[in-house]
């Protein structure tokens, strides 16, 4: 009997120690690995909405691309009129993220492989939001729009006078399909 009880106290206390094995386990590495583990899960789902606003930003609603659908060039027209119409969509940028345009200059055009290049420098001023808004409407724009060369500058001012608003230039290019031969 005193034999029988030793061999149940003797695995009792294995199981003892196993279960506080498991549970050193568990606390220790287990536990940092579990929480490593969640965290990029958290980060893996926000990249992966991430991704699925991009796709659907850069995906055609209809499967497929319909001349109803905004293109990536300006339509092959004279260049005067391409500009134009580059003209005529930074003013109405430029109206929707109340920036105040000082002037409008005409750059010279440049042939590249398929397209050419069309653009305009644009010398204006607001406050830093209203350059970001103009900035993400000419990034979003259709037909496509290039914003380059932005130079920014800010006037001095003392610490307790109002914000004053920022001088900027920026240049905005357009593309027009390269003219058939």
């Amino acid at each position: 009997m005193i034999l029988l009880d030793r061999s149940i106290l003797r695995r009792v206390a294995a199981l003892a120690i196993l279960a506080a094995l498991i549970a050193a386990f568990w606390i220790g590495p287990l536990a940092a690995y579990c929480g490593w583990v969640g965290a990029n899960k958290e980060e893996l789902a926000a990249k992966s909405a991430m991704l699925r606003r991009y796709q659907a930003l850069a995906t055609p609603a209809s499967g497929g691309i319909s001349p109803a659908e905004p293109a990536l060039l300006y339509p092959e027209m004279p260049e005067s009129q391409a500009s134009a119409l580059l003209q005529e969509a930074v003013k109405n940028a430029a109206a929707a993220a109340r920036v105040q345009v000082q002037g409008l200059q005409m750059l010279r055009s440049e042939a590249l492989p398929g397209a050419t290049r069309i653009g305009v420098r644009v010398r204006a001023t607001g406050d830093i939001a209203s350059l970001r808004g103009l900035i993400y409407a000419i990034e979003t724009a259709r037909p496509v729009l290039y914003p380059d060369n932005l130079q920014v500058q800010s006037h001095a001012m003392t610490p307790d006078a109002t914000p004053a608003p920022l001088d900027f230039q920026l240049d905005i290019s357009g593309f027009t399909p390269e003219p058939a031969s």
